[in-house]
């Protein structure tokens, strides 16, 4: 293998692809980046075996195809230390490599590709294309609230549900949930349900551009993301989904309306003050105003703030985890924000005031019991 690149272009690349590598792993070829040049591109590829990504470079210099697996760390550090400048690599027989710049040159040992995890490859058959500036915002929307309990392992994903006429995405982990549709979409086969894990959400919105497309493809036991010439890759999450929709109260008829940043602000500085371990803050809802306290025995402390909102319901005290409540409120994007209330004890819903047009974005919070 023979390839010649800039320092700029390759470690772009890197940075992409070391999102994937682990830098100590159960299997140790794992912890490896994998450089193929065939058909003009220089590939690489990382993978941690659940997870895999791989992105293409074109090679306008001379080169000769073949392929290294090299260590992902030093590989990266090596060239993030270099300039801008060019670099060519070159191999011989016995898998070493010679990286060479102007700055001098560099050696290291390498694994054979033939030793390399196989990046699978999904059919075309099952496959959706999106938008890959509306994917990246249901997948933000949602990925907050994903379960990191593992005793309930379904929960530990993003629910991504393929309907006829819209695409959804939940995630919940009991004490919140997060749900966002499109209903600008349409899919002329059988529904399609996966639950894809937090690690490759949270690499897929890191890499998203705002334009163009990403294709989907999907199996029973795997998901891939194409675009801008890189490939994600992911097995999903097995277990069964629960029946989310039967948490979402149907019968919060009390409206509460506030400015979103006067609330977050109250309730960052309120929470100051409030139990290490519960992190519970008491709204005190009034027609007219929101009395926000919060106080922790154990220090002695407490606080208190008012802010101005308009309430069409029954006067109640209602506690939040405030770390709960602040994720949330920093999903909404309008000004202002809109709770609709039942009871103390019942599931709250928060959306923004207007709606985006052809989605439909609700989240859920769980109250939790006040202290006397």
């Amino acid at each position: 293998m023979k390839f010649s690149i800039l320092q700029k272009e390759l470690l772009n690349s890197l940075q992409v692809i070391s999102a994937v590598v682990p830098v100590r792993s159960a299997t140790p070829i794992a912890e490896n980046i994998l450089f193929t040049v065939e058909e003009e591109k220089l590939k690489i590829t990382g993978t941690d075996i659940e997870v895999s990504m791989r992105t293409e470079i074109p090679i306008k210099e001379s080169f000769e195809p073949g392929s290294i697996a090299l260590p992902g760390k030093i590989i990266t550090e090596m060239i993030r230390s270099l300039p801008n400048i060019p670099i060519h690599f070159e191999t011989d027989d016995n898998n070493k490599v010679k990286i060479t710049t102007d700055k001098g040159v560099y050696s290291l040992s390498g694994i054979s590709k033939e030793n390399y995890p196989e990046l699978p490859t999904l059919s075309e058959e099952n496959s959706i294309s999106i938008a890959s500036n509306k994917l990246k915002r249901m997948l933000t929307k949602t990925i907050f609230a994903v379960s990191s309990e593992e005793l309930r392992p379904a929960l530990m994903g993003v629910y991504f549900q393929i309907m006829k006429d819209e695409l959804r995405m939940v995630a919940t982990d009991g004490h919140r949930l997060s749900k966002i549709v499109d209903t600008d979409f349409g899919h002329d086969k059988e529904p399609v349900m996966m639950i894809i894990p937090p690690k490759a959400v949270q690499i897929a919105i890191k890499n998203f551009n705002e334009d163009g497309l990403t294709q989907i493809r999907f199996s029973n036991e795997a998901l891939s993301f194409t675009f801008d010439g890189t490939v994600l890759y992911t097995r999903l999450v097995e277990g069964e989904y629960p029946d989310y929709e039967k948490v979402i109260p149907r019968e919060n008829e009390f409206k509460l309306t506030v400015d979103k940043d006067m609330l977050i602000s109250a309730t960052k500085r309120v929470s100051i003050f409030s139990s290490a371990l519960t992190h519970q803050i008491r709204y005190t809802l009034t027609k007219d105003n929101v009395k926000i306290q919060s106080e922790d025995v154990d220090i002695g402390g407490e606080a208190h703030e008012e802010l101005p909102i308009e309430y069409t319901g029954e006067e109640m005290d209602i506690g939040y985890n405030a770390e709960y409540i602040l994720d949330i409120l920093k999903h909404i994007d309008d000004d202002k924000v809109l709770f609709h209330l039942n009871s103390p004890v019942k599931a709250t819903l928060i959306t923004p005031i207007k709606q985006n047009e052809n989605e439909s974005f609700v989240m859920l919070i769980m109250p939790i019991k006040l202290s006397s």
